[in-house]
């Protein structure tokens, strides 16, 4: 019975964002988009309002999601659980951004706008992923120990979030209003579709696809938590993801850097996995394990090295600019 419940709610959803996206086509501003600018943008900004809604926005923002994620992973008692809520968020911003390229819709006017922001408008990533976010961090309370009043009043708190997030993006003239209700729809209605889905996965049996996928998320999340080395890729990645992000890169150069992060996580997994296999079958020291040791290490290295002097290629003319 809860499954339907979850499957119909999360088909309206969609249903509505369907609904705009279609409204969209058709013309650029709608009645409801006027309606917020007119009563919110215009005439509704005091001084108090505008760093609220800085603050709330941060909340959403790359460099928030960034910080309470890895808070997340850090407080969460259940291994099981970290790797469901990095793909959840992995996977709504990829949604978002496939979704904005999409569409192509043009952000509010310049002289509405109270903050800077690049790209396009439709749906609200902020919305979007941070209505995902935080309502997979309400099902993992529900799923908690803690007391029932404790349970409704984060979720009471995170809620008002997810909306005053959304509020935020009208109000700092950034977003449309349909771009949010758009944003939300979808956020909560993948967030459901991805619970089950999880809840499914758990169910079935361990030789089943959907766990074989399962042991490989926690063979990543293993080797992150374990291994230095890939911790230290991971911080440059997000780095480079946070430098793309503020110089606006190009799709294409953002496909380079994607492709140069798999490549170079996939080889620092395999090397964890080949040292493992050595250290296991040949306990005592012996030249030829760490002849095979160095071989590894060294393949990640000069895969490293080759995307450093790509990055490097990417971004250096960009800080050249504003030297």
């Amino acid at each position: 019975m809860k499954n339907k419940i979850m499957i119909s709610i999360s088909f309206l959803l969609f249903l509505i964002f369907l609904i705009f996206a279609y409204q969209i086509s058709q013309t650029e501003v709608l009645e409801i988009d006027n309606f917020f600018i007119q009563h919110v943008v215009v005439n509704g900004r005091t001084d108090f309002f505008t760093v609220l809604f800085k603050l709330l926005t941060f909340f959403s923002s790359v460099a928030g999601l960034i910080l309470f994620t890895i808070l997340g992973l850090m407080l969460m008692k259940k291994k099981k659980e970290k790797l469901p809520f990095l793909l959840n968020i992995g996977g709504v911003v990829l949604f978002s951004q496939i979704l904005k390229i999409l569409f192509q819709r043009e952000r509010p006017l310049l002289l509405y706008r109270l903050v800077e922001e690049s790209g396009f408008s439709f749906p609200s990533g902020h919305s979007m992923v941070g209505a995902s976010f935080y309502a997979y961090l309400i099902y993992l309370i529900w799923k908690g120990n803690l007391s029932k009043n404790k349970k409704v009043t984060i979720t009471t708190l995170l809620s008002l979030l997810i909306l005053g997030i959304g509020f935020s993006r009208i109000y700092l003239g950034v977003h449309y209003a349909s771009d949010v209700l758009s944003g939300f729809c979808l956020g909560i209605g993948y967030t459901l579709i991805f619970i089950l889905l999880k809840e499914s996965s758990e169910k079935t049996p361990n030789k089943s696809l959907v766990r074989s996928f399962h042991y490989a998320g926690e063979g990543i999340i293993s080797a992150f938590f374990l291994e230095r080395n890939m911790k230290i890729h991971v911080f440059v990645m997000t780095l480079v993801v946070m430098a793309g992000i503020y110089f606006h890169i190009s799709l294409v150069e953002w496909m380079i850097c994607i492709v140069l992060f798999g490549i170079v996580i996939s080889a620092e997994i395999m090397n964890t996995a080949i040292e493992t296999t050595i250290d296991l079958v040949m306990p005592d020291i012996h030249p030829k394990a760490k002849f095979a040791k160095d071989l590894a290490a060294g393949s990640v290295l000069v895969l490293a090295i080759i995307s450093i002097v790509i990055g490097l290629m990417i971004f250096l003319p960009k800080f050249w600019i504003l030297i």
